[in-house]
């Protein structure tokens, strides 16, 4: 039903009769008394039936998210709670769950479809984020499904939404701000709980298609649900499925990506950081470029045949440097294997039961399944300063290449292999769900019970394909030609040791590699041997076995009669949940010699599990009602009591760890007038420790891309193997969250109108890093830490100092997850809402949503400076983040205008203007000239603020008895390009030069789909 064709809000007490059936707090999408209340917890809902009637309707308990106590109204709670209901959904086309939680502007999630296009992890994932708090691995949001939790499906605590049926949504409702005193560990921002609906009664189906402007992004969606009543109504059965299938979106084919705007290395007298246009590799091809460290305007790279020489435009800028881009030249783009969208293939399918056990007692079974699949096509890791001796196989067997190769010192060798392999990466999950329950109440009494039992089980499998190995690469292309004239490894004619000594580069590697050596040739980009092409390249593969169960029991109700404002309400239980982990890394069973000599890798096989023990209470005592100046007033206090059991199982030590820990809030609502109300709460909630930042291991050998122990200010400085490490003696996180808001229903004066504005200020202790071995590093040789320098292994006994004349000084390295960060986040949240009742049985309804952050403070260590990250929304400093910069102001505009079977909806999303980095400095900024790390100098800093429209409408009509409806939507009606908002720094370059967490990048698209109702 479109959102025109509902009542006027009214707002009711919650001891009179009610016309709405199933008030909501901060709804989004339906209007009259049910957005009173969905949006701002103050009022009743009421559907209106087809003539715009209101039929009478019993009040009816329901669980309001944030709260353990059932209410007859939810706008009893004073959380602030802002519910995305089906009505909204409908009206603007949207048909995934992940799609309607990104229309939340306190959601700012770096996983979606969207924004892992390139990604080795959670591609096509969308993992919700609220206020961005979320640590890259992990998820300070939990994700609820009617109220229960959902088995994670990935190592972190994240659930990929792609599982939920969008055709069952009843609502969502989001709660921003802690509570783990009502659910428990996780919900530090906030809380996502996602309805569904168990009473459907009748046949519903949908089936829609999706396509961009430019043809691309296909998206496919059908779902059906059907339920049925029996038993005098007093049953009722569900099922539903859903099935989508959306293709990639490639960026070169967006105008605005093939102008490859991105940052180069500024010359002498430049900023650091100079934005420019064609920006590509510098010195990088299919077929091989031979480094020139004099830089200038070319040098030389192989044929196609690898037969001769032919020449390269080196390109513009800092181009002696060869990890360096430059601007212009033969150079291969740097957006050449961007995604700006991840392919997705989705299937989903879910049954309720209801059965009556009893006069009092029910029955719940819910069943559910659902698998994703994503695969990435991306570039391969390109190859940077290979060391290629005159006596090269290949060269020596093509005199043309020789000119490039002096026969004693050699060359150095850039190459870019994409186009003789088949690099993607794969990702595949499923997840399987059930749970059987009964509640009921304790005879007459106002007492309700619920009970439960859940089982829940996540398979996923991660697979890297041809991806490059580290040192039996560089074996293999060190080839040389044996007595026979035949190209061999030099591992293979001379033994390890002395081809170590003549090429240094793989002198760390494990002997053991060089066994079955195979030469490659790097020159030309003809095809690959079979043989050759499974020597130097092979594929990641990870696999998750994650299980969870849950037992829990509640009890609410009244334990006294109270002051005369109505009764003193109780709600207390217990809950336990095992969660078991196996986490595999393997490679079809390969030794750990050859398993884990890659340049990039997901790591070592580890298992856990944990043990969970939790009792909680939760009490609700209103004071004054309906009294001079004081229409309502009421607290609540809830607390819980948590104990986590940790065990490390296989691929870990074997330690057991304990932890308790206590989280509580305490929270009001004062209503001195019927249509002004004060709310507040004050939290302390808490994180335990995943099962990745638990038992987590990689191995990363010496040298490559990553394993080096040099100081801060070298690069590939003595090289050194890394351990990777969770930690076992991690403590939960600590947050304290105070909410402060108010709340206006003029009534009488603005019929129809309704604000809410509310402050919060997030402050997080002990928060959970990933393991640092900048930190271990400093920690032992600038601080001199005993701790720090126990996890080092130096290369001579008790010295630790790097020795430039050796390039040496430590062998191997530890870092552990910690605990030592802290987090500050503050802002305001506003909701409004208008409707008008127009002529002819036509509405208007107007609908605000809006986020501002004024401080997002982040300390990466105890002692070190608290960074403020708010108003970045650029791509700078996002490598492996574990936090998401907003903007300043975020916002979420629709108008819905409703006649009869029309219904009509217009939206703007608003961002407003920021930087691309929040250390970047300008020339015509204070502080330029003496700027030092980790401030970063940049010739532009600034992005500007961007809004694009949506324009969706439906139409109703009847056939046969079905009763249908077309709608249509268009995203990005004015096909706006994104702003430039390219990041600085490592993984800055990317995503088109923009950031997909904030602009759309898709340009404009089109849905139109087909739903139908009997």
């Amino acid at each position: 039903m479109s959102i025109g064709q509902r009542p006027k809000p009214s707002r009711q007490r919650s001891d009179r009769p009610a016309a709405c059936p199933r008030p909501r707090t901060l709804v989004l999408g339906g209007s009259g008394c049910a957005l009173a209340v969905a949006l701002f917890g103050v009022g009743g809902a009421a559907h209106a039936q087809d003539n715009g009637a209101q039929a009478p309707q019993n009040l009816e308990e329901i669980t309001v998210t944030g709260s353990r106590i059932r209410r007859t109204t939810d706008f009893d709670t004073s959380n602030p709670t802002t519910v995305v209901d089906e009505a909204y959904m409908r009206n603007l086309g949207i048909v995934n769950v992940g799609e309607a939680i990104a229309q939340l502007p306190s959601n700012v999630s770096s996983f979606r479809p969207e924004t892992t296009g390139n990604s080795n992890f959670f591609a096509g994932s969308t993992v919700a984020n609220l206020r961005g708090l979320n640590p890259f691995f992990g998820s300070r949001t939990l994700t609820l499904v009617n109220t229960r939790r959902f088995v994670p499906t990935n190592q972190g605590d994240g659930v990929d939404l792609n599982f939920l049926p969008s055709i069952l949504i009843d609502h969502i409702d989001s709660v921003t701000g802690g509570a783990s005193a009502a659910y428990g560990s996780g919900a530090i921002s906030g809380v996502q709980n996602i309805f569904l609906d168990r009473k459907l009664d009748g046949g519903k189906a949908s089936i829609d298609t999706f396509q961009t402007g430019q043809g691309d992004g296909q998206d496919t969606h059908a779902a059906f649900a059907f339920g049925t009543k029996f038993m005098n109504d007093r049953a009722n059965f569900v099922i539903g499925y859903e099935h989508e299938k959306s293709d990639a979106v490639r960026c070169l084919d967006r105008s605005w990506c093939q102008n490859g705007v991105g940052f180069i290395t500024g010359n002498p007298g430049q900023p650091s950081n100079v934005l420019a246009s064609n920006v590509r590799m510098n010195q990088m091809s299919y077929t091989g470029v031979f480094n020139s460290f004099a830089g200038g305007p070319t040098t030389q790279q192989a044929n196609a045949a690898g037969t001769g020489l032919i020449p390269f435009n080196i390109g513009q800028g800092a181009n002696a440097v060869p990890f360096n881009n430059v601007v212009g030249g033969d150079g291969i783009s740097i957006y050449q294997y961007t995604n700006l969208s991840s392919p997705v293939d989705r299937d989903v399918a879910t049954g309720l039961f209801t059965l009556p056990v009893g006069e009092k007692t029910t029955m719940s079974i819910d069943v559910s399944w659902g698998k994703v699949d994503t695969t990435n096509v991306t570039g391969a890791l390109n190859d940077n300063l290979s060391t290629i001796h005159g006596d090269n196989a290949y060269v020596q067997l093509n005199p043309g290449l020789q000119a490039a190769v002096n026969p004693i010192f050699g060359a150095l060798l850039n190459k870019d292999w994409t186009s003789q392999l088949d690099s993607h990466s794969t990702f595949t999950t499923d997840v399987k769900r059930a749970a059987i329950g009964f509640d009921g109440a304790f005879g007459d009494s106002s007492w309700t019970w619920d009970a439960y039992y859940q089982y829940g089980n996540t398979d996923r499998e991660q697979l890297v394909a041809d991806n490059r190995h580290l040192n039996a690469y560089l074996m293999a292309i060190d080839s040389v030609l044996d007595a026979g004239g035949n190209p061999v490894c030099r591992v293979t004619r001379d033994g390890f040791a002395a081809a170590a000594a003549a090429t240094p580069a793989y002198a760390f590697a494990n002997p053991q590699i060089a066994n079955g050596c195979v030469p490659l040739n790097p020159f030309g980009n003809g095809p690959i041997s079979k043989a050759a092409h499974d020597y130097s390249f092979g594929f990641l593969q990870e696999n998750l076995d994650y299980t969870q169960q849950v037992a829990a029991f509640d009890a609410s109700g009244d334990i006294w009669k109270g002051m005369g404002a109505g009764p003193f309400q109780l709600a207390a239980g217990v809950e336990y949940r095992t969660e078991l982990g196996h986490n595999i890394g393997s490679q079809n069973g390969a030794p750990d010699y050859v398993r884990t000599d890659y340049l990039i890798q997901y790591g070592e096989s580890f298992s856990g599990k944990v043990n969970v023990t939790e009792a909680f209470a939760e009490l609700n005592t209103p004071l004054l009602r309906d009294r001079p100046g004081a229409s309502r007033l009421e607290f609540n206090t809830a607390i819980r009591e948590s104990n986590y059991n940790n065990q490390g199982l296989e691929g870990t030590t074997g330690e057991s760890r304990s932890h308790s820990f206590t989280t509580w809030k305490v929270s009001g609502i004062y209503d001195p007038v019927d249509w002004f109300r004060f709310r507040t709460t004050r939290s302390r909630d808490m994180r335990a420790a995943n099962f990745r930042e638990l038992y987590y291991g990689q191995k990363i050998h010496a040298g490559g891309a990553f394993g080096y122990c040099g100081p801060a200010s070298t690069f590939q400085a003595d090289p050194c193997d890394w351990s990777l490490e969770g930690n076992v003696d991690l403590k939960p996180e600590t947050a304290d969250t105070t909410t402060f808001g108010v709340v206006f229903t003029p009534t009488e004066h603005a019929n129809g109108f309704q604000l809410a504005i509310d402050a919060f200020n997030i402050q997080i202790t002990d928060a959970i890093q990933q393991a640092n071995i900048r930190r271990v590093l400093d920690g032992c040789q600038i601080s001199g830490l005993p701790e720090f320098c126990a996890l080092l292994v130096p290369d001579v006994p008790g010295n630790y100092a790097y020795n430039p004349a050796t390039n040496s000084g430590v062998s191997s390295i530890r870092a552990l997850s910690f605990n030592g960060s802290a987090y500050t986040y503050k802002g305001v949240d506003l909701t409004g809402n208008y409707r008008m009742d127009l002529k002819s049985a036509s509405s208007l309804n107007f609908r605000l949503l809006a986020t501002h952050m004024t401080e997002q403070k982040f300390q990466p260590t105890p002692g070190q400076p608290f960074v403020d990250v708010v108003g970045q929304t650029g791509t700078s400093n996002s490598f492996l983040s574990d936090y998401q910069p907003t903007a300043d102001w975020v916002a979420n505009f629709a108008t819905t205008y409703a006649r009869n079977r029309l219904s009509v909806t217009g939206q703007v999303r608003y961002t407003s203007s920021g930087v691309m980095n929040y250390y970047g400095v300008t020339p015509g900024d204070a502080g330029y000239a003496t700027a030092a790390p980790p401030l970063v100098t940049m010739s532009a800093n600034s992005v500007p603020s961007h809004e694009i429209f949506t324009l969706a409408g439906s139409y109703d009509f009847d056939m046969k008895g079905t009763k249908l409806q077309l709608f249509a939507s268009i995203d990005n009606l004015f096909d706006k390009d994104p702003p430039i908002a390219v990041g600085s720094g490592f993984g800055g370059n990317g995503n088109g030069g923009t950031n997909p967490v904030f602009f759309d990048a898709l340009g404009r698209a089109y849905r139109i789909g087909l739903r139908a109702t009997f």
